[in-house]
């Protein structure tokens, strides 16, 4: 049996709670016992248990009752219930309410041995269903695919580095491919049969990112009515990918810098330190040597990341790159929205080839999927490529709305000429400065040494009140 499961034997029963309790102690488990409901209940509400065994005929309280309790605690915990032959319409009652089995007294302790091992697996299932949930809305939608020496020589060292220990950092740019290389580093590790966790450290409130990462005990704040495990428990054997570690707050880097010296760490509103190993893969698109020098980044805890630095190329550095990701995103496009697209046309493809990408194989997968919807035949062409793309010849366009190619024209109003240039080089710069970051306002903001609110009034003032 897995030495780490908890097992909680409530029963008035004296004989029961000391004889089921040693056994299951020399498989391993680490055993509570209560004679009283009450008693169940208050140990619940101070520690999670895996497993608990039930008796409904209590002194107390009905063991229905109890099992009600138990599930408003903590739904993670799975209970077996023990009851007498004669009320096994209370045992079907206990299983609509949630319990995983039942027994009926007299029983072996060889039979409860069995329904305990069945029980203990379905707690490593739930472990794992949970982590899959989490992590279904960053599912990968494809493997790497590459030419670019380049990129092939990074994978045969990101090869070596997988089988070692070692804290891993990937800098690159948003969209370059971070977390399939961090993925690539688990899938090749001594740790490839455990968890795969994926934090991403923008995407949550600073309050709730300490409870994601260390999980909270019941009570630990408004809402927390029950215990919850943190990812890092989760992943324990397996590997934490830190994304975007530099959005990461200030007060939390200290937790983290903490964790990664001795893997220890404690529950919001905890008081008992825990232990998991985990290896640490970080990724980045800022420069954190830059954020310690402002001190927006923790100098120790960027010495701790950085054992194994990796860097991205992005795709406009290696444009060899784009014609077999078109290829390899057309075939999963046909059969992800059953159409028949063929090829992209030459005129199409010089285009694509000539463009920056700043949102880099995620913008090029995004293009390719609207295309793909949109073309109306099964050849892409020039006419289906957004705007960006046909006009990368032109980044900028200056020409002046109302005159004529070969200036006969009459030239119109000096002032509105160049409010409409301006403004149609400001749509067209944020956009490109918007897909670069994913749509990161806060970012987009730093990187032009603007203030973010007004950097918002901007975008409402081009049009970009939301993704468009």
């Amino acid at each position: 049996m897995d030495t780490s499961r908890s097992i909680l034997i409530i029963d008035d029963e004296e004989n029961i709670r000391k004889y089921l309790g040693q056994s299951l102690a020399r498989d391993g488990f680490d055993v509570h016992t209560a004679r009283y409901g009450k008693e169940g209940i208050n140990i619940l509400m101070r520690k999670h248990m895996d497993v608990v065994l039930l008796d409904l005929s209590l002194p107390d309280i009905h063991g229905l009752k109890v099992l009600e309790e138990l599930k408003k605690i903590d739904v993670d915990s799975i209970v077996i219930i023990i009851t007498a032959y004669g009320d096994i319409n209370s045992a079907v009652k206990a299983m609509r309410l949630g319990a995983y089995d039942y027994l009926t007294k007299p029983f072996e302790v060889e039979d409860i041995e069995l329904v305990i091992n069945k029980a203990s697996r379905i707690v490593g299932l739930k472990d794992r269903i949970a982590l899959l949930e989490r992590q279904v809305d960053r599912a990968q939608q494809g493997e790497l695919i590459t030419r670019s020496r380049k990129m092939l020589e990074l994978l045969e060292f990101v090869d070596e580095i997988a089988v070692t220990p070692a804290t891993v950092i990937i800098y690159g740019e948003t969209g370059t491919g971070k977390e399939l290389i961090a993925s690539r580093i688990h899938r090749n590790s001594e740790r490839s049969d455990k968890p795969f966790v994926t934090i991403d450290c923008t995407s949550l409130p600073e309050n709730l990112l300490e409870s994601e990462l260390f999980g909270h005990e019941r009570g630990a704040f408004t809402g927390a009515v029950g215990l919850k495990k943190g990812l890092f428990e989760v992943a324990d054997e397996g590997t934490v990918f830190l994304d975007e570690m530099g959005e990461m707050p200030l007060i939390l880097q200290s937790k983290i810098l903490r964790f990664l010296e001795d893997r220890t760490f404690r529950r919001v509103g905890g008081d008992k330190y825990l232990k998991t190993d985990v290896r640490i893969v970080a990724a980045t698109n800022r420069d954190l040597k830059r954020l310690v020098a402002e001190e927006k980044f923790r100098e120790d805890l960027y010495y701790r990341l950085n054992v194994v630095p990796l860097h991205l190329a992005p795709l406009r550095e290696r444009k060899e790159d784009i014609f077999p990701l078109i290829e390899y995103f057309v075939r999963v496009l046909n059969k992800k929205i059953g159409r028949k697209i063929s090829q992209v046309s030459n005129e199409a493809l010089k285009l694509m080839i000539d463009y920056e990408w700043p949102g880099n194989i995620r913008e090029l997968r995004n293009v390719m999927e609207s295309m793909a919807i949109t073309a109306k035949g099964n050849i892409i062409t020039v006419n289906d490529l957004p705007r960006e793309i046909i006009g990368v010849r032109h980044e900028t366009d200056f020409s002046v709305p109302g005159l004529a190619k070969d200036g006969a024209a009459r030239l119109p109003d000096f002032r509105k000429a160049k409010k409409q240039v301006l403004e149609r080089f400001e749509k067209a710069y944020l956009r490109k400065l918007l897909e670069k970051n994913d749509w990161n306002v806060s970012q987009c903001a730093r990187e032009i040494d603007m203030h973010r609110s007004s950097f918002q009034r901007l975008m409402r003032k081009s049009g970009f009140s939301k993704r468009n």
